[in-house]
């Protein structure tokens, strides 16, 4: 049956990358339906060209109400039969307050989460996992022990030519590996020695060329830069999709539990995921098997927040600065 279906997840890059997971088995149970994905005006290049959506609504960023309200009366319009909910916010209920769509709505493990962060019980399952979370929200469609797909993202055959063309302007050819040092919440970035110490190894032992992203807000990429100097530094020098597409070409991608480290997956590319004040429970996990998460088992504080954002109230910050350039570089052994 033809219908119109609209799947909401509004932020941030790597729990929108995770929903495609969700999105994969939606358009497998409804192959001829017209799918809106409605997101943040800045993260919805994330999904272009992506094969399972058909429209892509983006929203202004804003905390005006009326704006919002006038905003549900257009997805009202729009005459949706069914709505996923995958974010269950403030600002996805007004948009939906005014629907009478048969509506889906993600259910947070919130009372968990409390529980992990401030008293360090764990009530989570041994496979839980956001993607497992999302299917778990699908209604009738999904049920426990179907199949749960990878992520997946899609880069023009241009956009990896302009990539390759970027790559040769700073004078690398060949094989190479992209970090992703920075994070929103400096509490979720290894440290600036141990970034150092990990590209001098790749550098010496492996000789694979070595392209730093981020926004140009993370500084942590510029001083990598100046103290390894065969580092390529594209930090706040590309769009969003120009990094997914130099992202796309790595070999491997190293970085924090951070959206574009997310997106690599989506793309196929192996990720080292280092985790600090974040966990499986946050989200923060692999999901290829070439992949690994590095992260200090033993540190009884983590994790300590759902994104990474509370401040450390230990002398120092344990849970990423027990973890060694050595044990990251060892996940490029085959």
């Amino acid at each position: 049956m033809n219908q119109k279906i609209l799947i909401i997840r509004f932020s941030s890059i790597g729990d929108i990358v995770l929903a495609t997971s969700p999105l994969n088995t939606i358009r497998r149970n409804y192959p001829d339906s017209h799918i809106t994905f409605l997101t943040l005006s800045n993260f919805a290049p994330i999904l272009e060209f992506h094969p399972d959506i058909d429209a892509i609504i983006a929203l202004r960023k804003t905390p005006s109400i009326p704006y919002h309200w006038r905003f549900s009366k257009l997805i009202k319009d729009k005459g949706f039969d069914i709505i996923f909910d995958l974010h269950n916010s403030l600002r996805s209920r007004l948009i939906l307050a005014n629907q009478s769509s048969q509506t889906e709505t993600l259910k947070k493990p919130r009372w968990n989460r409390f529980l992990l962060f401030q008293f360090h019980v764990n009530l989570f399952d041994d496979d839980f996992s956001v993607p497992l979370m999302y299917h778990q929200s699908l209604g009738s469609i999904w049920k426990e022990g179907d199949p749960i797909p990878k992520t997946f993202l899609k880069i023009s055959k241009n956009e990896k030519r302009f990539a390759k063309e970027i790559l040769k302007r700073n004078n690398l050819v060949g094989p190479y590996i992209v970090i992703i040092p920075g994070a929103a919440w400096e509490q979720k970035q290894w440290p600036l020695d141990k970034y150092v110490e990990l590209c001098q190894s790749i550098r010496h032992d492996l000789q694979l060329g070595i392209v730093a992203i981020g926004s140009k807000k993370d500084r942590i990429c510029f001083e990598i830069s100046k103290r390894v100097s065969d580092v390529v530094n594209l930090a706040g020098k590309t769009s969003l999709r120009d990094a997914m597409a130099l992202i796309s070409g790595a070999d491997r991608v190293v970085g924090s539990d951070t959206g574009l480290t997310h997106a690599a997956e989506a793309l196929g590319i192996a990720v080292t995921m280092i985790l600090g004040p974040t966990s499986r429970q946050t989200g923060a996990t692999t999901l290829l098997e070439q992949s690994q998460c590095i992260e200090s088992s033993d540190t009884w504080c983590r994790p300590c927040s759902q994104n990474g954002s509370a401040p450390c109230y230990r002398s120092a910050h344990f849970c990423m600065d027990t973890i060694k350039a050595e044990e990251v570089g060892n996940t490029f052994v085959d």
